[in-house]
């Protein structure tokens, strides 16, 4: 049965000496920042700053005052952290420390500016993207006319004089490759997914509560696992290789910025994944279903990859390519990949110490719906396939500029 709260109970509030929860200081009320001189509804004359003394009106007192009008604060660091998605650098650095302790903005009118019509315009995010990516700034060239001189006069692009050059974050890339080979699930919502992950990191034991947590389990069905990566169920102990080399931000800390460092097992991983593989043999089947020519489907894998047509040159370059590849993979057949129905673990018998195994059986392999892999499609298929890998691999696929 529901207990009904004590309308007379207060929860204590301490100022936590260095953080530490074992070190609590001075008692203080809840309250609101007093710089932006905006008072809380239904706070007292003697401190207009501090939420109100019942308990079923603070988180609506914080809220209202968090999205005052005059409250510039949640808007700024909205508006902020947007604009750094899409150019990769903020209007104010630092979006964690979002204040006069951190970096001021390169351009306070347009931070301004932004917030300003963020709120007058339902605080809708959706419009604001669009305002964003419809601007003349984002729409520029990567390239500057006058590249030596802007160097000199302003190398970092505080000015944004060009559209600087972005990698696609983990997720991105992940995604865009499933549009691009039509797998991609657009179904909004539900449960979280588990796509495929790196065999030997997916089967590694893990620990959970003194004990040994179960295996890492795909989804059965491809359309379950080919959903957008915003719905893939984050394990703390466990990251996904894939997504981990390309900087997806520890679950366990919170990330001001993402790191788009280019390093040598993003090459690595980019070339010889699982990952890659079944999806460039997805793309090139979806190429020799919609075309039936070797120039024809090397037009088409621009199209979807690039979103433009293959120069001459690179016609002449890759038709070639595909026709030498058909003769080595003619000679050379790939095995299949395995995936295992049980797994021997070991663990130590708590008051003997002794070690003993244990099958764990995986059910989901027993009747698995994976993937087309290069060992189900013909030589043909797989040489079409070294030439979508090549374009999964570009700078122009990579990057967006």
């Amino acid at each position: 049965m529901p207990v009904k709260v004590d309308s007379k109970w207060r929860p204590d509030s301490h100022v936590l000496t260095g953080g530490s929860l074992e070190a609590p200081g001075e008692e203080i009320t809840p309250g609101v920042l007093s710089a932006p001189g905006i008072p809380v509804n239904g706070s007292s004359k003697d401190d207009p700053f501090a939420t109100p003394e019942s308990l079923d009106g603070r988180r609506l007192a914080l809220a209202k005052w968090m999205t005052h009008p005059k409250n510039p604060l949640t808007a700024r660091s909205i508006v902020n952290r947007i604009w750094q998605y899409h150019f990769d650098k903020p209007i104010a650095g630092n979006p964690n420390n979002f204040g006069v302790k951190g970096s001021p903005p390169t351009h306070p009118e347009l931070i301004d500016w932004l917030a300003a019509d963020f709120v007058e315009n339902g605080w809708s995010i959706k419009r604001l993207h669009r305002l964003i990516l419809t601007s003349k700034t984002y729409q520029q060239s990567g390239r500057h006319p006058e590249q030596y001189k802007l160097a000199q006069e302003d190398p970092h692009n505080h000015l944004f004089a060009f559209f600087p050059n972005r990698r696609l974050t983990a997720e991105e890339l992940r995604d865009s490759m499933l549009q691009i080979t039509g797998e991609l699930n657009p179904l909004a919502g539900g449960l979280p997914i588990r796509p495929e992950m790196n065999m030997e990191v997916a089967l590694q034991p893990r620990m959970i509560q003194f004990s040994i947590a179960p295996t890492y389990l795909p989804n059965k069905n491809p359309e379950q696992r080919n959903r957008r990566s915003i719905y893939i169920y984050r394990i703390r102990g466990l990251a996904d290789p894939f997504l981990e080399t390309f900087n997806q931000p520890n679950p366990n800390d919170s990330c001001e910025i993402r790191d788009s460092a280019s390093v040598s097992p993003q090459a690595f991983t980019l070339m010889n994944s699982d990952l890659l593989t079944d999806r460039s043999i997805a793309l090139a089947l979806r190429l020799e279903k919609e075309m039936e020519t070797l120039p024809k489907q090397i037009q088409r894998a621009f199209q979807l990859v690039f979103n433009r047509n293959a120069s001459e040159e690179e016609e002449a370059k890759l038709d070639p390519y595909v026709r030498e590849m058909r003769i080595y993979h003619a000679e050379h057949t790939p095995k299949p990949r395995k995936y295992p129905t049980e797994i021997t673990r070991s663990l130590v018998e708590e008051f003997s110490g002794q070690t003993f195994d244990y099958q764990e059986i995986l059910p989901v392999f027993s009747n698995y719906e994976r993937d087309a892999q290069a060992s189900d499609v013909s030589p043909k298929t797989r040489a079409l396939a070294d030439l979508c890998l090549i374009l999964f691999n570009s700078h122009e696929f990579v990057y967006s500029y």
